[in-house]
């Protein structure tokens, strides 16, 4: 199968378009041509049939006769550029009373069809094919004279008439031709005009590859379809270069993350291995290990989490949840670190509320939240978590007392590894993916989480779910 490209199946989609019209267009002219020309024969015929019967009926005291000349004795003779008529006078029992003098020897005919017909009072038009060697068309006129009915009958040659309707055929299939001709000409240059800027936009954007995502295609400088397109182009390209620096960062910052512990880990176990040592400093020394790979083991939890987030899998389906009861058992598991750094835990809840949501990540990014509002509270600070309803949604605000976020991190926040300037004095745990994970879950549930903090006055954050019809 022959595949044409868009130039080829533009062009001959327009060919095929404009043939179709004019073929239907010519059609039609020559129909209403033939139908306009053979309607004036048969109105010349009439009125010529009306005369006749007029100037009988107003000279009755003489016999039924043509008022013309007298008839000849020759065979009837038709000249093809002479526009002759030729008609005779019948009574109902077909017996030819007179006829014109053309005719000669010749009568029109009539058949027991067409009397019955004239009989009624039906004027009846029909074209002869072959009568003296030309076509002729016959008008058959029923009169009444001296209460005798009588039938005139007036034909005229079609050959003048038919002639005309081929030379308009000719000049309609002629104009047709050249129209379709000029259209192949002119469809053929304006497809190659018209695309010719989508063959420079593909040329330009083939030596576009990832070592050049900043590059951009040329604006046309219109506002027309093709600027769109190419507007819409360099949108994606932007949206595909942030895409893979965000991956190059993703995967140079988790390079990181991961090369710490495991040199750390190879260093204490390289340490360890040098000379016998004693059973307390062997304990010692797993004891150390295996809190490395515990880092590891929760950053390669985060990881998947964000990896299945980011391949668009099947998130959990959201339905109605108590969110009070949520809240109170993510208080309860953090307890004991709360008791530990002497953070009080202050609830301001209603007694129950329901969101729409999914119960995993709802628990997940509330524990999530919480963790990091204990984490970077001071000894002797509050934790304060608030539930309020705004329109159809429920937001859920975790405050804390420690030494809040600058300006300048904010818009920073959740991005993945980043921690702040307070993770750091702090040294707090934590590889800096629990934010990104929480937004990304949130998201996907329909909500929202924002931050507001000021330096030296603490952080809320309000997670913004929607509320269970």
């Amino acid at each position: 199968m022959i595949r044409l490209t868009l130039k080829r199946r533009v062009f001959v989609r327009h060919v095929v378009s404009v043939g179709l019209i004019l073929a239907t267009a010519s059609l039609g002219a020559d129909w209403a041509f033939s139908r306009m020309v053979l309607g004036q024969v048969d109105r010349a015929l009439l009125d010529l049939a009306l005369t006749e019967a007029n100037a009988t009926a107003a000279d009755l005291s003489h016999p039924l006769h043509i008022h013309e000349m007298s008839p000849g004795t020759g065979p009837p003779s038709f000249p093809r550029l002479d526009k002759f008529i030729q008609y005779s006078v019948v009574d109902l029992d077909s017996r030819i009373i007179a006829r014109s003098a053309n005719l000669g020897t010749a009568h029109l005919p009539t058949s027991a069809s067409l009397l019955a017909r004239l009989r009624t009072g039906e004027k009846v038009f029909e074209t002869l094919d072959d009568f003296g060697g030309e076509p002729v068309r016959l008008l058959s006129f029923p009169v009444q004279l001296g209460g005798q009915v009588y039938a005139i009958q007036v034909g005229t040659s079609l050959a003048d008439t038919n002639a005309t309707v081929r030379l308009a055929r000719i000049l309609f299939l002629t104009a047709s031709a050249s129209i379709l001709g000029a259209v192949v000409l002119t469809g053929a240059m304006l497809a190659r005009t018209v695309l010719r800027p989508i063959d420079q936009i593909v040329g330009r954007a083939r030596m576009i590859g990832e070592s050049a995502l900043a590059e951009r295609l040329p604006h046309p400088g219109t506002q027309d379809e093709m600027a769109r397109l190419v507007e819409t182009l360099n949108d994606m390209l932007a949206r595909i270069e942030e895409s893979f620096e965000a991956q190059r960062r993703f995967t140079a910052d988790a390079s990181h993350e991961f090369r710490s512990p495991l040199s750390r880990l190879r260093a204490e176990l390289e340490v360890t291995l040098r000379r016998p040592r004693e059973r307390a400093e062997y304990e010692e020394a797993l004891q150390s290990c295996l809190g490395e790979v515990e880092r590891l083991s929760h950053l390669t939890d985060e990881l998947l989490i964000l990896a299945r987030l980011d391949a668009g899998g099947p998130p959990e389906a959201p339905r109605s949840v108590d969110l009070i009861s949520i809240l109170h058992e993510a208080v309860k598991r953090l307890g004991p670190q709360a008791l530990h750094r002497n953070v009080a835990l202050v609830m301001d809840i209603p007694p129950e509320l329901a969101v729409n949501v999914a119960p995993a990540a709802l628990s997940h990014v509330v524990a999530n939240v919480l963790d990091n509002a204990v984490k970077f509270s001071p000894p002797g600070g509050d934790v304060t978590v608030g539930v309020a309803i705004e329109g159809s949604s429920a937001v859920v605000a975790v405050s804390d007392t420690g030494p809040g976020i600058p300006e300048d991190e904010m818009p920073r926040l959740f991005e993945r590894f980043y921690r702040g300037s307070a993770a750091h004095h702090m040294e707090a745990p934590g590889v800096g993916l629990g934010l990104a994970i929480c937004r990304a879950l949130v998201e996907g549930q329909g909500g929202r989480i924002t931050v507001t903090s000021a330096r030296g006055s603490g952080a809320t954050f309000r997670i913004r779910l929607p509320l269970a019809s």
